[in-house]
C-alpha cells in the first residue's frame, strides 16, 4: 500500500511505502472469495448458533403516536397547549407551547438552540424562549388564551405523563427485551472471540 501526504517539514510530498500482508491476520484473501449460490444455503439447527436479532415490530413511531393518541395523550405542540406567539412586523415567527417546546419560522429559526437555558421545561421555559426570540428580532410576544402558569402546567403534565407512561409500557418492555437479547448476544460474541 502507498500512503501519500504533504508535510510542512519537507514542503512537498512525502511517500511512505508499507508492505501490506497478503493475508490479513485471521482473514481470507480477497482473491479467494467466491460468489455464493443461494440454493446451497440451508438453515443450521442446534442451540450453539445465536438467533439473528431484529428490533421488535412493535417499535414503529407512527404506531407509538397512534397509541398515545388513543390513550388520550395530547402532544405539547397541540393548539390547545399554545403558550405564546412571537411576531415580527406583523408576521408570526414562533409559537411556544406550555411544555416549553417551540416552532419557529423564517428569521426566528436557530435562535433557540436548547443550550444554556435556565429552565428544563414548562411555561417558564416557554416564556424565556419567547422573550429571547422577541429580543433577538425586535418582535413582540402575544400570550395565548391557553397559556398556563408553571404550577398549572405541572399538574397537567403529571396527568399526561401518567397516560403516556401507561401507553408506552408495551413499547418500553419490547425495547428492554430487545436490549437484553443484544446484551446476551454481545456477551456470547465476546466469549466466542476470546475462546
Amino acid at each position: 500500500m502507498t500512503i501519500s501526504a504533504t508535510t510542512s517539514a519537507t514542503g512537498g510530498l512525502a511517500r511512505i511505502r508499507a508492505a501490506a500482508p497478503t493475508v490479513p491476520q485471521g482473514g481470507i484473501p480477497v482473491g479467494e472469495l467466491k460468489r455464493v449460490d443461494p440454493s446451497m444455503i440451508w438453515r443450521l439447527s442446534g442451540t450453539s448458533m445465536a438467533p439473528v436479532l431484529a428490533a421488535p415490530r412493535l417499535i414503529d413511531p407512527s404506531s407509538m403516536l397512534d397509541t398515545m393518541k388513543d390513550a388520550g395523550v395530547t402532544p405539547d405542540n397541540d393548539p390547545s397547549r399554545l403558550f405564546a406567539e412571537v411576531y415580527k412586523d406583523g408576521k408570526l415567527v414562533a409559537q411556544l407551547y406550555n411544555g416549553g417546546s417551540s416552532t419557529t419560522y423564517g428569521q426566528a429559526e436557530g435562535i433557540i438552540t436548547g443550550e444554556n437555558e435556565p429552565y428544563d421545561s414548562g411555561p417558564q421555559l416557554a416564556q424565556w424562549r419567547a422573550n429571547k426570540i422577541a429580543a433577538a428580532l425586535g418582535g413582540t410576544v402575544k400570550m395565548a388564551g391557553t397559556a398556563q402558569t408553571q404550577s398549572q402546567w405541572q399538574v397537567t403534565h403529571a396527568a399526561e405523563q401518567a397516560k403516556r407512561d401507561q401507553a408506552m409500557a408495551p413499547y418500553r418492555a419490547a425495547m428492554d427485551a430487545f436490549q437484553a437479547q443484544m446484551d446476551a448476544w454481545r456477551a456470547s460474541a465476546q466469549t466466542s472471540a476470546t475462546a
